[in-house]
């Protein structure tokens, strides 16, 4: 008999190991070449979508003012230009990080699907199958997101981020200090909730675990169970493991959704700040254009 059953919930708590973290990067290897041409293709098309709003300003100050109609047309033409380029970006980040995203999974399940051919029987006998199941393709989907997305939504998103603070400097470095004001707090309570986070999830992936060990247990003892009229019996044992995975997995979401508040209240409060600052404090020194562009790039910081 298995001496980890079914609703005996698996041990999670291992440190960080960067040493496993750089293991995992070289199933990114062989698609080195491509993650590069896809941050690189992300990366300009970033910069390109975020000048729009710098058009608007132009357009704003100078070319409506000035009723200067082939500026406008060449200004309009540009704008447009730029939504196309972005969404050009954003297609083809999706469909090469998908593709990634299936090699790495395809190539980290061959390698794990032989090292489980080699484990030995005491492996086998001290667990439930249906955990080692969920290992194998639970565990690597979450991998494989982390190793192709991850990576370029971390190196877009820093740039993309540094992108919109120089557009703002460049802007008002009045304005950008208030806009970044909210940035501290937003720091502290990530690193509040991160631990909290992080033994919550382990918790849903347990019960995650117990019920899919259970699943496959009901299924290869399915004969058994008709044969002794234990339906009933099995489908309320079933009923508390589904149920501690949506306590569990609701105990998270609870979690992860004050994050969304947290984030736009800060938005809302600072670009308060910013149209209080531009209307009543900077107003003879800053124009309609510059205002507009400004509370755009600000949407987008705290985006």
């Amino acid at each position: 008999m298995a001496r980890n059953k079914y609703d005996v919930d698996e041990d999670l708590n291992v440190e960080f190991n960067l040493n496993q973290v750089k293991r995992l990067l070289g199933y990114v290897k062989p698609f080195q070449k491509k993650l590069l041409v896809t941050v690189l293709v992300t990366l300009f098309c970033s910069v390109a979508g975020f000048t729009g709003p710098y058009i608007i300003k132009v357009a704003l100050d100078q070319a409506i003012p000035t009723h200067n109609l082939p500026q406008l047309s060449v200004l309009t033409f540009c704008y447009v230009l730029t939504l196309l380029i972005s969404a050009f970006g954003l297609k083809f980040r999706i469909m090469r990080t998908a593709e990634m995203g299936e090699g790495v999974i395809q190539n980290l399940r061959q390698d794990l699907f032989s090292h489980l051919q080699l484990l030995p029987f005491d492996f086998y006998d001290s667990r439930p199958h249906g955990k080692i199941l969920v290992r194998v393709v639970n565990y690597i989907n979450s991998l494989s997101d982390l190793l192709s997305n991850g990576i370029i939504n971390l190196i877009t998103d820093l740039f993309t981020l540094f992108v919109i603070v120089c557009f703002m400097f460049a802007l008002d470095y009045r304005l950008t200090l208030i806009g970044l004001a909210g940035l501290p707090f937003l720091v502290l309570a990530l690193l509040l909730l991160k631990n909290l986070q992080r033994k919550l999830w382990q918790q849903v992936s347990r019960k995650q675990s117990n019920m899919n060990a259970y699943i496959h247990e009901s299924i290869c003892g399915i004969k058994v169970t008709q044969s002794f009229a234990r339906e009933e019996v099995n489908l309320g044992l079933f009923a508390k493991l589904n149920d501690a995975y949506r306590q569990t997995w609701m105990k998270a979401i609870k979690v992860i959704i004050v994050i969304y508040p947290i984030v736009e209240n800060l938005s809302v409060l600072v670009t308060a700040a910013v149209y209080v600052a531009g209307v009543f404090w900077f107003a003879e020194e800053l124009t309609v254009g510059v205002l507009i562009a400004f509370l755009s790039y600000i949407g987008s910081f705290w985006q």
